[in-house]
């Protein structure tokens, strides 16, 4: 489903998975790709760090702990009140364009739908982690997604980006299946993409066991964007 309008039944899907509670993507613990392969991106103390489709994630407060500055995009206001509280912080809200803007410490949240985003929302950010949002979107976001980035980072901006790879036809997403040639023909040309590591995680998660799946890989990719006289 595509267009305005399927967005915005997409989007009340997610918001009623919010208010119901049912976040089974939601972890305590700090991702362990981004402990383990975000020294490869090199990126900068102090630049901004945008994180899409945040959540509530812990992960901000793991970024923002290393020097960064964080910029979280994400549809649940009651996701984004639960990760200030959380992390017992007050947040100042005001309106930017199309989103309400939270912002404390050295985080800000725009609450609203990620594909309203323009440049003028997010500034000079430096690079982007993507550990749950790419596999959160069905085929046509996830075109709608990819033009997205290309049109709002800054050229040289970096991706840390999560994407699994498993048989469709036996689980229905999300998390959908991104395989290998599918982030290299949504970001290729635009991006220079780099497969950090690729892992087979069906041994070790019942989760996904229990769901018949036969197969089931994790990859990490180190995405940088092109100069513009390279696109």
């Amino acid at each position: 489903m595509s267009g305005a309008g399927g967005n915005r039944e997409i989007n009340q899907h997610w918001l009623n998975r919010w208010e119901t509670g049912d976040i089974g993507w939601h972890h305590q613990e700090f991702n362990n790709h981004l402990i383990s392969h975000w020294p490869n991106l090199s990126v900068p103390t102090g630049s901004t760090i945008m994180i899409p489709l945040c959540g509530k994630s812990r992960d901000m407060a793991w970024l923002r702990d290393k020097g960064y500055k964080i910029l979280g995009i994400e549809v649940s206001p009651l996701a984004v009140r639960s990760f200030f509280e959380e992390n017992r912080l007050e947040p100042s809200r005001t309106q930017k364009g199309a989103f309400e803007s939270w912002q404390a410490d050295d985080f800000e949240i725009l609450c609203g739908d990620i594909f309203d985003l323009r440049k003028e929302h997010i500034g000079q950010v430096s690079a982007v982690y993507d550990r749950a949002s790419l596999v959160a979107l069905n085929p046509d976001q996830r075109k709608q997604f990819s033009r997205l980035l290309q049109t709002v980072l800054p050229a040289d901006s970096q991706v840390l980006l999560v994407a699994m790879d498993y048989p469709q036809s036996e689980m229905a997403g999300p998390p959908y299946s991104v395989p290998d040639n599918e982030v290299f023909a949504l970001f290729g040309r635009h991006f220079d993409v780099t497969q950090l590591d690729h892992l087979d995680l069906l041994a070790d998660s019942d989760r996904y066991q229990n769901k018949g799946l036969s197969r089931l890989h994790e990859s990490i990719y180190a995405l940088r964007k092109h100069t513009p006289e390279t696109d």
